[in-house]
């Protein structure tokens, strides 16, 4: 019997392992790509949306008069529908002066139902914008088109009229002077709809259930249901060559947690939010490329209702957190720590202003001086202990109850559990006891309304590239989203006024000086214990190229490269067969390779 000569049989198994893989590689088409979320789109309507989920979706198919340049670091604002940067004047009405914006429109758009964009479909954006501001439903986006109602009650609404000059030209006069319209203009609210007949309900919202969002983006929604959205490439499309991703299926995944595993098997190409716990394993994967770092614009910090808590019992708050744990044992290295209500990405952040450090002295000596001048009230009003010191045990200030508030929190976020049971821990050491407590999401909502909260954790992204917008929502008496009653019953001395400047100063320098003294103020006045700012590591498959990262997190499919070929539709791609014969050729040896 002749011997078998092992190293031709193996040759032989490569070859033919080989020649599929070739042939399929040459025969491969495009396929859509698949993108995973366990966020649900909840708001279909521009006018109304306000979760980011909701405008990830709107940013695909609708554009706005502006819009932020994605491929720049610093975010600059460019036209978008807009031919140009408008001009400023001033107008004298029958209601007094209006400050007008006079913007000269593109002209070759088309919307998805194919009718031609011009200057009516801007009066009629926002005409039907303004009419609903006024439905009570609609309180979280009308404040940001009302910025200014506190010293305009008469007027509360920024735009005044919206006209059309002719087909290419369109006139805003605006109720008073407002220094961010432009950045207002890229928000997703802004983004413009269509007047053709059927496409956009004038008086009433889109139903997210069954309508079709139109607008003239370079991707139109074919298709919509609860668990899939089918987005294909608008061919009419005004803006430039077609994107390699012609096709998208957005699939919407039950929890986090199923979500990165099939990211992990291949079953989906990109992610709407990548799970910590999971980070080790696509750095070992070679299907994966994770990304560098990349803090963004989402602030979480800790409130503290300021109609219970007054300032040094708030200051010895901030001091007394050990935010070091937080960053690198709860957050696992992924965060970077918050320095100030303006993040770092957004305008006018103060650089300067340092991270907070646990500082136990600092804090029982705040804590002190609280219970020396009376603070509190009613059943939150803190006790005259006696015998304690700054320099007094942990022991000592644990057994001595000064005071006990609740932490709020909704049930399931396990970072906003373990958060609250840092602070329990550590409040005890000033004598302050904390009960934990978790809430469904309906109900954390309606206590946080409610003014029942005394201590919870929260955070806020950025509707828009300016300091108001996180300054004004969070700080002003007025606004539904103040959840700690900042400037309430114990107001914070001048501040109101550095905020309302901050609106309608036009001279840059003294506008940037105002916001420094406000990020500067809030600090001093213990509005909040500074926790984190999102630090994002993106992870993408092998193929995902130039995919348009950026502090504001804003989700662009049109600019990614997305290479079909180095994207295996369920891994592991390969044949076993001929990774057995590479082996076998390669190291006279049979080797199984691991894929992960």
């Amino acid at each position: 019997m002749k011997k078998i000569n092992v190293f031709v049989v193996m040759a032989a198994l490569v070859l033919s392992a080989l020649l599929p893989i070739a042939a399929a590689d040459e025969a491969l088409e495009p396929r859509p790509m698949i993108y995973g979320t366990s966020s649900l789109v909840v708001d279909l309507d521009p006018q109304f949306a306000w979760d980011s989920a909701s405008i990830d979706h709107i940013d695909q198919v609708c554009e706005g008069l502006f819009s932020y340049d994605l491929t720049d670091p610093s975010l600059a604002i460019q036209p978008q529908l807009a031919k140009a940067f408008g001009v400023w004047g001033e107008e004298s009405t029958t209601n007094g002066t209006k400050y007008s914006y006079t913007v000269e429109l593109k002209t070759g758009v088309k919307f998805h139902d194919g009718s031609d964009f011009n200057a009516d479909d801007v009066v009629f954006t926002f005409d039907r914008l303004n009419f609903l501001c006024s439905n009570e439903s609609a309180t979280q986006i009308a404040e940001l088109y009302e910025p200014l109602a506190s010293l305009y009650p008469n007027t509360p609404l920024l735009i005044y009229s919206t006209t059309a000059i002719n087909a290419t030209h369109v006139k805003f006069l605006l109720n008073y002077e407002y220094v961010a319209f432009i950045p207002l203009l890229c928000f997703a609210g802004s983004v413009i709809l269509s007047d053709f007949e059927g496409s956009t309900p004038e008086d009433d919202y889109y139903v997210t259930a069954t309508d079709t969002l139109i607008g003239t983006g370079p991707y139109y929604q074919e298709s919509n249901t609860d668990r899939l959205t089918v987005f294909k490439y608008f061919e009419d499309w005004y803006g430039g060559d077609a994107p390699d991703i012609l096709e998208m299926h957005w699939v919407l995944y039950d929890d986090a947690t199923t979500l990165n595993q099939a990211f992990l098997s291949g079953d989906i190409d990109a992610i709407g939010g990548i799970s910590m716990e999971f980070m080790d394993e696509y750095e070992s994967s070679e299907y994966h490329d994770v990304g560098d770092r990349m803090q963004g614009t989402v602030i979480i910090y800790m409130g503290f209702d300021f109609n219970k808590i007054e300032k040094n019992t708030r200051n010895a708050m901030q001091a007394a957190l050990n935010y070091t744990y937080i960053i690198e044992e709860l957050g696992q290295g992924e965060l970077a720590q918050m320095t100030s209500i303006v993040p770092k990405g957004i305008m006018y952040h103060d650089d300067t202003i340092k991270a907070p450090v646990q500082n136990l002295t600092l804090a029982r000596e705040k804590m002190l001086a609280a219970i020396a001048a009376g603070e509190g009230t009613g059943d939150l009003a803190l006790s005259q202990t006696t015998g304690l010191t700054a320099s007094s045990t942990d022991d000592q200030w644990e057994a001595a109850t000064v005071v006990s508030y609740t932490y709020t929190y909704n049930s399931g976020n396990a970072m906003r559990e373990g958060v609250g049971e840092l602070a329990k821990a550590n409040f005890a050491k000033i004598g302050i006891k904390v009960t934990v407590s978790g809430l469904t999401w309906g109900e954390f909502l309606d206590s946080l309304d409610d003014g029942s909260c005394q201590i919870f954790m929260l955070g806020w992204g950025p509707d828009y590239n300016d300091p108001s917008n996180f300054i004004n929502p969070l700080l002003s008496p007025t606004s539904t989203s103040n959840h700690a009653h900042v400037n309430d019953s114990t107001p914070v001395v001048g501040l109101n006024d550095l905020m309302e400047a901050g609106l309608v100063e036009t001279n840059e320098t003294l506008r940037e000086q105002i916001y420094k003294d406000i990020q500067a103020r809030v600090i001093d006045q213990g509005v909040w214990a500074y926790l984190y700012v999102s630090n994002a590591r993106s992870v993408y498959f092998t193929g995902c190229k130039n995919t348009a990262r950026n502090a504001m997190g804003k989700l662009y499919f049109y600019l990614w490269d997305f290479d079909y070929s180095e994207i295996p539709k369920g891994i592991p791609g390969f044949s076993v067969v001929a990774l057995m014969g590479i082996a076998a050729i390669t190291m006279s040896a049979l080797i199984y390779k691991k894929r992960h």
